[in-house]
């Protein structure tokens, strides 16, 4: 596997790329980076080279769009069919969503972290001791990337994979607004940000936010803190919204309430000889009350 997560660009909803997909396909420019986002997350979890058994009708039902859109995909470059093979593949795979990549973006981003801790450290040590900081930090980041590199766990980044968890959140609101509510807080909730600590849990989110549409349990607009909640020793959210828990409509409760899927079974009745022993013991205590009051 690629690992659980992948990098975002900022600049994705402005690239060319995108641009020319939302001309060729007529969609929005959040539904055109939702999907894109799908399929590489998709792909990384499948595939170690960004070639993965697909056709266009097949990333349809996988990551949204028809064939139409894919095809259009392929058009600007971003994907490369082959018919004969059942294949998908995406160029620069290995420059963008490989474990090196990542592991190359993991280096760069603690080595500006390390520049940034010794540059306000300075004006409060001597210059042996600012001279040694940098060749210091580097030392401690080739060691921090080759426990990454070695390491058979899967690498948890929570600032990227919240930006890319707000993204498709936000595309796919404004795509079905009466089954998500948008997310415009600056801070991502904690229940959220805990999730994200989860190893591959954002790949298991992206695919139920997918299909969260088509949950009609609910009667209005699911926010991303419910989303990523869980019940202690339960499933995530997301889990049950994948399984199909939360498809079919709310149904109502003898008390006029409505039941959810984890809610115990209503009360039973007596029924047959426990009736007639609950009649027999109610018409003696009946007995006895008229007794006593007359």
């Amino acid at each position: 596997m690629a690992g659980e997560w992948i990098p975002y660009d900022l600049a994705l909803p402005t690239k060319p790329e995108v641009q020319e997909l939302i001309d060729l396909t007529g969609e929005p420019v959040e539904t055109v980076v939702f999907r894109m986002l799908q399929l590489w997350g998709w792909a990384s979890l499948n595939s170690d080279d960004g070639t993965v058994r697909a056709t266009p009708a097949r990333l349809g039902r996988t990551c949204g769009g028809d064939e139409r859109f894919w095809l259009a995909v392929e058009t600007v470059g971003w994907l490369s069919f082959d018919a004969q093979a059942g294949t998908a593949s995406i160029p620069g795979w290995g420059r963008r969503f490989s474990q090196s990549a990542k592991s190359r973006a993991l280096h760069l981003d603690r080595a500006g972290r390390a520049r940034a801790e010794c540059a306000n450290g300075a004006p409060k040590r001597s210059k042996s001791a600012r001279d040694g900081c940098a060749p210091a930090q580097q030392k401690r980041t080739r060691e921090e990337e080759r426990t990454v590199s070695s390491s058979s766990s899967p690498v948890v980044d929570v600032q990227a994979d919240g930006a890319t968890l707000r993204a498709a959140w936000n595309a796919a609101a404004r795509a079905h607004p009466a089954r998500l509510k948008p997310h415009g807080a600056d801070d991502l909730p904690e229940a959220t940000l805990e999730r994200l600590r989860t190893p591959g849990w954002l790949q298991e989110a992206l695919r139920a936010i997918a299909r969260l549409h088509e949950c009609r349990y609910f009667t209005t607009p699911v926010n991303l803190a419910q989303f990523s909640g869980a019940k202690p020793g339960g499933q995530t959210f997301a889990r049950k919204v994948l399984e199909q828990q939360f498809d079919n409509p709310k149904a109502a409760t003898g008390g006029g309430g409505f039941r959810r899927p984890d809610d115990p079974p209503p009360p039973v009745g007596f029924q047959g000889a426990e009736l007639e022993a609950f009649e027999r013991t109610r018409q003696a205590m009946l007995r006895k009350v008229q007794e006593a009051t007359a």
